[in-house]
């Protein structure tokens, strides 16, 4: 009897060890992907689906080759490349993806989703994010961005300073430290949080001229995740500093006739809200800049309290005219509350917002009707130097 119980005892160990293993897949049989595209398929494409996916797949052996590997041939190897299949559903995309490739796509590196603006625009994106967002291999850290043209086309970019397009689009969509006219980069938690709350957002837009491509503007998506627009750098750099996260980057500045670069250097952004009258709800954003000059064209005295009570009033006057024209955009073109401004009335008087939240975009379109007047305060705390200011 005891040799029986000692039978059945090491069966279950050997049950319960084999277990923690049976499903496992070992690191060199995995494809591991690092991008994604998704595009709408054309007339001719939709025979086989509606969507196309692209992964873009890292070869291990090219990104260890080096500059002094041209002896062997491996410094000319491609560190990626990329398969396409169309489908109805992104699952069954994949599905078919591992029918071309002799490793099963592995999710758990994807650092970037691309999305074309076709798709976009077709209000399609919870759909198509759906299988990304389910799968337990995917980090919540992946980025979104919107293309221009095609997804597919754009990963087939060669960088010249990057072995993996997806990585230097990622190094350049975290540029908005450098550059106000850049979108932060937006992952796809977030955009997970905009969807299930019914909330318009706005994506990062990467653009492809020939072999190079650029990140610049923003795509903007009602609450209904349908793309509604475009905005340019300028209008870009308005949004970034309306919503207060325009940390760093530059304002052209015109004094007389030539210009001084402000560079930002902090921002302080704050909302109040006047809800007396719901009828006409009225927002004032303050915003409190810090910065330096980083360059001027003009012959200045940068040392005189005058010359630069001046100037700070002269970067005010323009920080005032870039938000404002990304204002007109935002209520009367696009109508989309990119702001956070809904947010707010939801913080600070829920009663109210409660009665008109549901036609605040849409119906009466409380946001398009709200008055949003814009105070800035510039400060200049570096001047620097140089051999004449005078």
């Amino acid at each position: 009897m005891r040799r029986v119980r000692w039978i059945w005892f090491i069966a279950l160990i050997l049950a319960i060890g084999m277990t923690g293993c049976w499903d496992r897949v070992e690191i060199e049989d995995r494809g591991f992907v690092v991008g994604a595209g998704i595009d709408l398929a054309d007339e001719e494409e939709a025979e086989e689906g509606q969507y196309i996916l692209t992964y873009q797949f890292v070869i291990p052996g090219g990104l260890q080759a080096r500059e002094g590997d041209s002896n062997n041939g491996s410094s000319s190897q491609k560190a990626y490349f990329n398969l396409s299949s169309a489908a109805n559903t992104m699952f069954g995309a994949t599905r078919k993806l591992s029918y071309q490739t002799s490793r099963s796509p592995y999710l758990q590196h994807l650092r970037m989703i691309l999305i074309s603006r076709k798709l976009s625009e077709s209000g399609e994106l919870a759909s198509v994010l759906d299988v990304f967002l389910r799968d337990h291999e995917m980090r919540r850290a992946t980025k979104i961005m919107v293309t221009e043209g095609e997804a597919r086309e754009v990963l087939e970019t060669n960088p010249k300073n990057e072995k993996l397009p997806v990585m230097f689009f990622e190094s350049t969509s975290l540029n908005p430290t450098k550059s106000s006219s850049i979108f932060p980069p937006t992952n796809i938690g977030d955009v997970q949080a905009y969807i299930l709350s019914k909330s318009s957002f706005a994506l990062p837009i990467i653009r492809k001229h020939g072999n190079e491509v650029s990140v610049s503007g923003a795509a903007l998506f009602d609450n209904a995740q349908r793309l509604k627009g475009f905005l340019n750098e300028e209008e870009t750099s308005g949004l970034n500093i309306l919503r207060g996260t325009a940390k760093d980057g530059v304002i052209e500045v015109r004094v007389n006739d030539e210009y001084i670069a402000y560079e930002i250097k902090g921002l302080r952004q704050t909302i109040q809200a006047d809800v007396s009258d719901p009828e006409h709800i009225r927002f004032t954003i303050h915003l409190e800049l810090e910065g330096n000059v980083g360059e001027t064209q003009e012959r200045l005295d940068l040392l005189s309290a005058h010359q630069l009570a001046e100037l700070e009033e002269k970067t005010e006057q323009e920080v005032i005219r870039i938000t404002n024209g990304t204002l007109t955009k935002l209520q009367q073109e696009f109508r989309v509350d990119v702001l956070d401004l809904g947010d707010e009335l939801n913080r600070r008087h829920h009663a109210l917002w409660q009665s008109i939240k549901d036609d605040w975009e849409q119906g009466e379109r409380y946001f398009s009707r709200c008055d949003i007047e814009v105070k800035v305060r510039a400060k200049i705390r570096i001047v620097g130097s140089t051999l004449e200011t005078k």
